[in-house]
């Protein structure tokens, strides 16, 4: 049996991913640069600053996307989103951008 994994799939769930974490606020870890304070899931710490969650987000999505990866046969999935592989980035970086709007404005 041989490990296959399928790019087409990886870049889907972790569009999917990155852009639920968004909403959801559900990061692997949270990073307060203030107290050098690590901490696990998605609760706040109060009282420690700003969180930085970018590094937990990406983190999150990468080991979701890779698992899913290497689980799910690529060979319909391939067939099915193969014409659609754009568009899959193009929805998380406008999503991302919307969720994101009230930083800017």
């Amino acid at each position: 049996m041989t490990v296959r994994f399928s790019p087409i799939t990886f870049l889907a769930t972790y569009c999917l991913g990155y852009s639920l974490e968004l909403i959801y606020d559900a990061p692997l870890f949270r990073y307060y640069p203030l107290h050098n304070l690590l901490t696990w899931g998605p609760d706040h710490v109060s009282g420690h600053g700003p969180a930085i969650v970018w590094y937990g987000i990406l983190a999150n999505a990468l080991f979701v996307s890779t698992l899913t990866a290497f689980v799910l046969s690529d060979r319909w999935l391939d067939r099915v989103f193969r014409n659609f592989v754009l568009v899959f980035p193009i929805l998380a970086m406008g999503l991302s951008i919307g969720l994101m709007w009230k930083f800017f404005v």
